[in-house]
Parts: C-alpha cells; sequence; structure tokens
C-alpha cells in the first residue's frame, strides 16, 4: 500500500521520469503526520476522514458488501483507500498554489466551512467521531482546504468561456443496422439487399430485426464522440429528421443509418455542460501539472504501517462531501452523477470508474 500512496501523492507515469520525482521516505514527521508536500502537512485525522467518506459515498452506490470485494485481485476497500488519499493530496498541493498566487478564503466562505463543520459534526455518531479520530476544529481545517481548493480551480478556469453554441454541443439520435460478413463485399451484398428493402416501403423496424448484427440499434452521440469514426459521425450530422444514408462502409462492417432526430434539446444541454467541464479540466491540468512537478514530497510509512484500517461504514446520514455541496449550493446535478466526481475533480479525474479501471495516473480531489 505504501506504493501506491506514493503514486497518488506524486502523480504516476514514465517510470524514468518517476525515478526523479522528489520523493522523500524519511524519520522526523511530527506526531500523526501522513504526509507532506512541500510545506504542506496532513495529519492522520484528516486521511481518515477522506478515507471513511469515499467508502461512505461508494458504499451508497454500489450496495451493501462493497468493501468485501475484490477487483483485478486487489481488495475494493483498499483501492477506495488509494482513492481518498489521492484526492487529499491533491487538496494538499492545491493549497500550495492558493498561497503562491495570494488567494484566500473570504469571510463569507469561512462562515460557510464553519455552518458545514458544525452540521457535519452534529450528524457523527461517537464511532464515527472515534473511527475518524476527528474534532471539530480538525473538520472545521479540512473544510477550509478543501473549499481553498475550490476557489483555486475556479481562479485558474474563470476565463474559460462557458458559452457553447447548439451547434458545437448538438447530440443527435440515430438508429443504425449493422451488417457484418466474413468480408467486406458480403456485408455489402447483404447491405444492398436491407436498403433495397428500405426503398420498398419495409419499415426501418422491420428490416433492423432481420439484418442489424449489432446488439441494439438506437445511439445519440454528439461530433466529439469516439464511440464511432469521425468518417461515420460525419455522415450522421449530414443527414435530417428522418432520413436514412445509404451503406456506410466502417471498420465494424456496413451501416445504414436512418436519423431520428437532428437535436436532442435535452442531451445537447447537457453536453455544453460537459464540454466547458473538458476545457476547464484541461486548462487546469496543464497548470496543476506543472506545480506539483518540482514539490518536495514525503510519507511516514512507519505510522501508516500502524494504523487500523479496517472499514467503517459511518453512521452519518450524509458524507463530509455532500454537508459541502449542500452549504456551498453546488448545484444538484452534479451532486446526483452516479459517478462521485464532482466539478473540481474533471480537472484530474479517471478515464472510467475507478472501482474497475484502477489507481488513477494523477491525483483527484473529492
Amino acid at each position: 500500500m505504501i506504493t501506491v500512496c506514493l503514486l497518488m501523492i506524486t502523480g504516476c507515469g514514465d517510470k524514468e521520469k518517476e525515478r526523479d520525482r522528489r520523493v522523500v521516505l524519511t524519520t522526523g514527521f511530527e506526531e500523526n503526520e501522513l504526509f507532506f508536500i512541500g510545506d504542506s502537512k496532513c495529519y492522520v485525522p484528516e486521511a481518515l476522514t477522506y478515507i471513511c467518506n469515499t467508502e461512505k459515498s461508494y458504499g451508497s452506490v454500489y450496495g451493501d458488501g462493497l468493501m468485501d470485494r475484490t477487483l483485478d485481485g486487489i481488495n475494493v476497500s483498499d483501492r477506495l483507500t488509494s482513492i481518498a488519499l489521492s484526492r487529499l493530496a491533491q487538496v494538499k498541493a492545491m493549497g500550495l498554489m492558493a498561497a503562491d498566487r495570494g488567494i484566500a478564503l473570504d469571510a463569507k466562505d469561512i462562515a460557510k466551512c464553519e455552518e458545514a463543520a458544525d452540521q457535519y459534526m452534529d450528524s457523527l455518531s461517537d464511532g464515527d467521531i472515534s473511527a475518524m479520530r476527528i474534532d471539530r476544529d480538525t473538520l472545521l481545517s479540512v473544510y477550509k482546504d478543501y473549499a481553498l481548493a475550490y476557489k483555486v480551480y475556479d481562479e485558474i478556469t474563470g476565463d474559460i468561456d462557458p458559452e457553447i453554441s447548439d451547434d458545437e454541443a448538438r447530440i443527435i439520435t440515430i438508429q443504425r443496422i449493422l451488417i457484418t460478413g466474413d468480408n467486406e463485399a458480403e456485408a455489402m451484398q447483404r447491405a444492398n439487399a436491407a436498403y433495397a428493402l428500405l426503398g420498398e416501403g419495409t419499415s426501418f423496424d422491420s428490416v433492423a430485426d432481420d439484418y442489424n448484427d449489432a446488439p441494439q440499434s438506437k445511439y445519440s452521440f454528439g461530433k466529439d464522440t469516439d464511440e464511432f469514426s469521425p468518417e461515420f459521425v460525419e455522415a450522421c450530422f449530414e443527414l435530417s429528421n428522418d432520413e436514412v444514408s445509404s451503406p456506410i462502409v466502417t471498420d465494424e462492417g456496413v451501416s445504414i443509418v436512418k436519423c431520428l432526430s437532428t437535436l436532442d434539446l435535452e442531451q445537447t444541454d447537457a453536453n455544453k455542460i460537459r464540454i466547458v467541464q473538458k476545457r476547464k479540466s484541461e486548462a487546469f491540468d496543464r497548470v496543476y501539472t506543472s506545480y506539483i512537478r518540482d514539490l518536495r514530497t514525503g510519507f511516514n510509512e512507519e505510522l501508516w504501517n500502524s494504523l487500523d484500517l479496517s472499514p467503517h461504514i459511518l453512521d452519518a446520514d450524509q458524507t463530509f462531501f455532500e454537508i459541502y455541496d449542500k452549504v456551498f449550493d453546488i448545484p444538484g446535478t452534479v451532486r446526483s452523477r452516479r459517478s462521485l466526481i464532482r466539478p473540481l475533480d474533471q480537472a484530474l479525474t479517471y478515464d472510467t470508474d475507478p472501482l474497475t479501471c484502477g489507481t488513477a495516473q494523477t491525483p483527484i480531489v473529492a
């Protein structure tokens, strides 16, 4: 686990470059000091707060017994511990960025942190408090660090234009008949037969029932999708409502497409949000990755190995992060996303669900 933790604090990637990382394993830590990044220190109660709340968050999504599961030979509880420390490590690094940029919490921010700390502390059982070794002052400090990380993210990404045109974000919905064969000629022969039936007035659904070799036929996507080839996407976007394409040759086989909708308004609006978040992520990633490259880091291996990290399912109804979202009025559409990744996390995140793809290559914030 110690290797995983170090990778989370510094990021991982090219092995030769990793040898140059300024990772330090040393004695001389303060009492309960688990790791440091530059001049920023993390103590055990902070780490346990992130670990317990990450387990609570994912447990509420994936159900009882999650901590007893293994994925790719790794215990889920250990994996979630890695995720939690990764998030906390980035928050600490962003605190350093805040100091360098002259960013600080104002009185309103601090008042909200006070409110969040009070609400969360009041919700904890004695068992919760014992498991996280937390007190109200420490909890307030953790909330302040988290709020400051948000301010850093907002400052770095503030110049990103939030206005996205309907055309750029447009989501279309199509119905596709995918026809395969032992070779392209065979697939094209079947596709021409299917296309002829459509020309004779046979419904698209009926032809799809007889000819579609794919497990599904209906798809919604935007111009930036990586689900299909650029050539196929371009051909689909040229169709009008209810228009049927001629056979389109792709690597998968031969496709015949019917456009069901040239503009799905609800999904297009959602895609605008995703595009803005992606642009913010890319902007933040460039700044953050450059910043942490030369930071000196250290991890207290002896202390880590002495901790009892048996999973503790918190009794509190809401997590640390949910309380923050509510008090700071983070949009509900973000709070409810199943991935549990919040806007700040978009900067350095997992390609897929962390429960199935392993440890992130770079830290993420909860």
